[in-house]
C-alpha cells in the first residue's frame, strides 16, 4: 500500500499532466476558431510566468449576433459560459459544461455556414 506522500505525488503529477492537456486543447481550439471565424473570435493569452516568453490561452470568446460563447482557463480550472443577447444587449448569462459549450458552438457554426451557403447561392444566381 502506498503512503499518503506517495499518493499525493501521484495525484499532483496527474494534475500537472491534465493542465498541460487543457493548455494544448485550448491552443488548438483557439487556432481553429480564429481561422474558421475571422472577426468573430477573440483570444486572450497570458504569460506562463513573470519572466517567461511562453504564453497560454486564458480565454476564448466567440461572438454571434444572438450569443457570446466564452471559455476561460484560470487557477479555478476550465469554465464555459453562454450569454444570450438581443440587439447587442446581453439578456442572460449561463454557466454550461464544456461538452455542452462545444456542442452549442458547433451548432452555431453550422447555422452560420448554412446562412453563408444560401447567401452565396443567391449571389451566384444574381450574377
Amino acid at each position: 500500500m502506498s503512503s499518503p506522500i506517495e499518493a499525493f505525488d501521484i495525484h499532483a503529477a496527474m494534475l500537472r499532466h491534465s493542465e498541460r492537456d487543457i493548455r494544448a486543447f485550448l491552443a488548438a481550439l483557439a487556432t481553429r476558431l480564429e481561422t474558421a471565424l475571422p472577426g468573430r473570435v477573440r483570444v486572450d493569452r497570458k504569460r506562463d510566468g513573470l519572466f517567461s516568453s511562453t504564453r497560454h490561452v486564458s480565454r476564448i470568446r466567440v461572438d454571434h449576433p444572438d450569443a457570446i460563447f466564452t471559455l476561460t482557463f484560470d487557477k479555478a480550472g476550465l469554465t464555459a459560459t453562454r450569454a444570450k443577447q438581443v440587439h447587442g444587449v446581453i439578456i442572460s448569462t449561463a454557466a454550461v459544461s464544456v461538452p455542452q459549450w462545444l456542442s452549442e458552438l458547433n451548432d452555431m457554426v453550422a447555422t452560420i455556414a448554412d446562412q453563408s451557403a444560401v447567401a452565396g447561392d443567391v449571389l451566384h444566381g444574381f450574377l
